[in-house]
């Protein structure tokens, strides 16, 4: 499964990178490899390509889904709560805190694979 995760989260970078490269900005997302992570960054220009391409969608399958966490900005409309048994959740799906991101100025959004988690993949968002 962390193969399929991994090639999921490569394909999400390459699709933003087209979809980056055919709207006229030339762009990289900006990749950090961890001992325990890898994180790829989006700028903000990004971010509002991400949102309008609906790509972010990718997250909210039945397939992906049990297999992510979010952590969006503190000052996200979206909250993080905890309940027994499940632990830290959030009720919405990727594709509303993308575009959350998007609508703020500095908005960003951020992906890590966190190499030992059993939920490897986490959506950040910051603005």
């Amino acid at each position: 499964m962390h193969k399929k995760l991994v090639g999921l989260l490569v394909a999400l970078a390459a699709v933003t990178g087209l979809l980056l490269i055919g709207g006229g900005h030339a762009s990289a997302a900006d990749v950090r490899d961890t001992p325990t992570r890898v994180w790829v960054g989006f700028t903000p220009a990004e971010t509002k390509q991400i949102a309008a391409s609906g790509v972010e969608s990718i997250f909210d399958t039945p397939q992906l889904r049990p297999y992510w966490y979010a952590n969006p900005d503190r000052d996200s409309r979206y909250k993080t709560f905890y309940v027994p048994g499940k632990g830290y959740v959030v009720y919405t799906s990727a594709q509303a805190m993308v575009k959350e991101a998007a609508s703020h100025p500095n908005g960003r959004v951020w992906v890590s694979y966190n190499k030992t988690l059993p939920k490897p993949l986490t959506l950040w968002t910051e603005f």
